[in-house]
């Protein structure tokens, strides 16, 4: 029986490894076609192919910083503890709930559906909607995508459009707490 177990065991661990080199595989061959696309263009129209090349370039000179920015605040968010998390949120005054929620929600990666069964324990231990709010309203803001939208608008349009999100992400959870009061007679 034992030895079916690790039978089974080495071949989920062989198909995993198999599909590691499948999508590295696909990769190098996405960047194979892109670099003969460019050298095929270049012998249609250099100057063309040479502006194009110089735009990606500019592109991205602009994203790396921002791409840093981006890759350093996940790395801290991997590495915070969540039961520690949930007891900062927990003994935090109410205003600093919504806060937290809000900074939680937008460095907060992954499928939205995840993050569920920690909301609803936080929510269990007596974390009012109102925060959980938050944290859904400020998931908008996506942190991976920032460097695309520079590149399509400005910086500052992205400054202006984060931190609006930011403070109505806290004014729909005070909202959302402000329905959920008791109605009086």
């Amino acid at each position: 029986m034992e030895n079916k177990n690790n039978q089974k065991q080495n071949n989920q661990n062989h198909q995993k490894g198999q599909q590691k080199k499948k999508s590295s595989n696909t990769s190098l061959i996405f960047l194979g076609v892109v670099v003969l696309s460019y050298i095929v263009l270049y012998f249609i129209d250099s100057v063309k192919t040479i502006a194009a090349i110089n735009y990606v370039i500019a592109i991205i000179l602009e994203i790396i910083p921002i791409l840093l920015i981006v890759y350093v605040i996940m790395v801290i968010f991997s590495l915070l503890d969540e039961k520690k998390l949930k007891k900062a949120i927990d003994k935090a005054p109410k205003l600093l709930k919504y806060v937290l929620m809000s900074i939680l929600g937008t460095i907060s990666h992954g499928p939205i559906y995840a993050w569920y069964p920690f909301l609803k324990d936080l929510n269990e231990k007596g974390l009012s909607r109102g925060p959980i709010g938050t944290f859904l309203y400020s998931r908008g803001i996506k942190l991976t995508l920032i460097p695309m939208l520079v590149s399509f608008f400005d910086l500052k349009f992205v400054i202006i459009l984060t931190i609006t999100t930011l403070v109505f992400s806290v004014f729909e959870g005070f909202l959302i707490d402000v329905s959920y009061l008791p109605k009086r007679n």
